[in-house]
């Protein structure tokens, strides 16, 4: 098991390379807004909350959302810089909590008091499966979907599924929370995102995770945009954000022989959304890389 994994990780490492050869360089003047990173407890272990911090300023990012595991985590990115980072709450509230979360009636109480606080300004990632617990309705999940109404903070929600149909009673089910839609589904193709965005005017979309190194269902083999993804950016440019999602794996979940070394290839990430972004009518480019997240976290 582990020699396997080592060659994942060794094989994992080279097709980054490989790929931050292909991009062309992208001058860093044009400001970003990053709507998905994590601060999680296995990669604390390789990386401080300060060296995060220069790495995002160092890339331009003027903002970012970031989602911890235990949530605590975001609130110590956010004090490392106040101005550029927006701690949501995540339910994942200890370390092993991502399996146990929708059984445990702290969450709730936690995402209360943190929300009421005005320590977090959003809830999320929060998971869910198709065939696996938590069910939509499930008591906690319900509870968090309140919160958000309550304190009117968006709920950033990753749902694996083969089908748009999984996630779209929940948007319609909630037609006063403002949904961000992580990865935008991750496995669906456009054209399974666009009778979401047709259907539930609370739903945006995010595009991270996306490249060629987790879902790889957004570009072509030589780094263009799919046409499915140009057409929509251009049928919806004030619904679509994007962002890195810098962890190991965007499904496999923490691991438990290895620390998550997804800020490593923190720029590669970032280097491949401005490429594709850079392939966008100018409007919908800026409005997909900064001005969507703007507005919808600060209504501006």
């Amino acid at each position: 098991m582990a020699v396997n994994a080592k060659f994942y990780i060794r094989g994992f490492a080279l097709l980054f390379a490989m790929w931050s050869f292909s991009f062309p360089a992208f001058a860093m003047d044009k400001p970003f807004a990053d709507i998905h990173v994590h601060f999680n407890w296995d990669q604390k272990e390789i990386v401080s909350a300060q060296q995060i911090v220069e790495k995002i300023r160092k890339q331009n990012v003027a903002f970012t959302i970031v989602s911890g595991t235990p949530s605590s985590l975001a609130l110590e990115l956010h004090a490392a810089d106040p101005q550029r980072v927006v701690p949501f709450f995540s339910p994942y509230i200890t370390p092993s909590s991502r399996s146990t979360w929708y059984k445990d009636q702290n969450v709730l109480s936690q995402a209360e008091q943190g929300l009421a606080d005005k320590q977090y300004l959003g809830i999320g990632e929060l998971h869910l499966w198709a065939g696996m617990p938590p069910r939509a309705d499930n008591a906690i999940f319900q509870g968090l979907l309140n919160l958000a109404e309550k304190y009117q903070v968006p709920f950033l929600i990753h749902t694996e599924a083969g089908d748009y149909r999984f996630f779209l009673p929940i948007c319609q089910s909630r037609p006063k929370v403002r949904f961000l839609w992580a990865h935008a589904g991750g496995t669906l193709a456009a054209e399974q995102v666009k009778p979401v965005l047709q259907r539930c005017a609370n739903v945006w979309v995010e595009l991270s995770a996306r490249d060629p190194w987790r879902y790889n269902t957004l570009v072509d083999k030589n780094n263009q945009l799919l046409p499915g993804w140009l057409a929509l950016c251009k049928e919806f440019p004030d619904r679509i954000m994007t962002g890195t999602d810098p962890v190991w794996s965007v499904r496999k979940g923490q691991r438990w022989d290895a620390a998550d070394d997804g800020w490593d290839h923190f720029e590669e990430l970032l280097a491949f959304h401005r490429n594709w972004l850079a392939q966008l009518p100018p409007a919908v480019e800026e409005k997909i890389r900064i001005g969507n997240a703007r507005r919808f976290l600060f209504g501006k």
